[in-house]
């Protein structure tokens, strides 16, 4: 994006154009066909191809299991113009609501520190009537488990692109990213725009042979760990990015919470009961 404002119907449909391209030149099937493909061009690589192609093949599936770095994209948008002040979060549909709701304490005690700052959620869970209800702008995306006959590779690639709409429209300073796994079409989007402090919450911690991708965790300025019920073991994967423990993350303020003879009567429960 320049500097004279934000990019025109024209300009966003060749940017998508450029990523389509990217994700085509750098998938699995073309990389293999390109380089069968210029063996035959050069007859002198026929010789060794028995023996590049396994590489380049061992190369690739290094890659889909996370223990290489995918190539990055060759084009960063840097942002202009825009708020102020903007935060995206991006909480995922885990197996209950703690993502979610971590991303939205944070996002309630952002905006009583700073009015102004805008606060946009972008997230796979379908709980949106909360984050409406607050006035925050939000954006859903169905998670790949909900899209019938959607393969991984389509999922990500509509995850980069709407990521990529939303983190070009409000141009946030900061994105926070709540969830256990790394979406790769996240990722994508986040190599392409150029976004000052990209923040992970994690609360677990960093296991040897862990599956998430070894270029997923360097993506990241920070990662927050929240304190929990149970305490957590140290981390036991060296990552080089700055780390930050805090106490867990609650939705509401003590002042907000009920006295205890106030939640027995609104719940039910006997006065006198353990």
């Amino acid at each position: 994006m320049d500097e004279e404002g934000p990019r025109t119907g024209p300009e966003r449909r060749e940017a998508a154009l450029r990523r389509e391209l990217w994700r085509v030149r750098n998938s699995a099937s073309f990389r293999l066909g390109h380089h069968v493909i210029e063996a035959f061009r050069r007859p002198w690589r026929l010789l060794v191809l028995p023996f590049s192609l396994p590489v380049v093949m061992w190369g690739i599936g290094m890659e889909l299991l996370g223990r290489r770095p995918r190539p990055m994209s060759d084009s960063m948008i840097q942002l202009r113009g825009g708020p102020a002040r903007c935060v995206v979060l991006f909480p995922t549909n885990g197996v209950g609501f703690g993502h979610f709701t971590r991303m939205y304490a944070l996002a309630r005690r952002l905006r009583k520190q700073d009015p102004d700052l805008e606060i946009v959620f972008f997230t796979t869970q379908p709980t949106l009537h909360l984050p409406y209800a607050e006035g925050f702008p939000t954006y859903h995306l169905a998670g790949p488990k909900r899209m019938q006959g959607m393969d991984a590779d389509a999922w990500n690639a509509m995850c980069q692109e709407m990521l990529t709409l939303v983190l070009e429209t409000h141009r946030p300073q900061s994105f926070v990213f709540d969830g256990a796994f790394p979406y790769r079409g996240m990722l994508d989007a986040l190599a392409t725009i150029d976004v000052p402090q990209k923040v992970w919450v994690r609360r677990g911690m960093f296991r040897k042979g862990t599956s998430v991708p070894v270029d997923a965790i360097g993506r990241f300025d920070l990662i927050v760990h929240p304190g929990d019920a149970v305490p957590h073991a140290a981390s036991e994967v060296e990552h080089g990015v700055e780390e930050l423990h805090v106490p867990p993350m609650l939705l509401i303020d003590p002042e907000e919470m009920w006295a205890r003879e106030t939640a027995r009567r609104r719940l039910g429960v006997p006065q006198n009961a353990r």
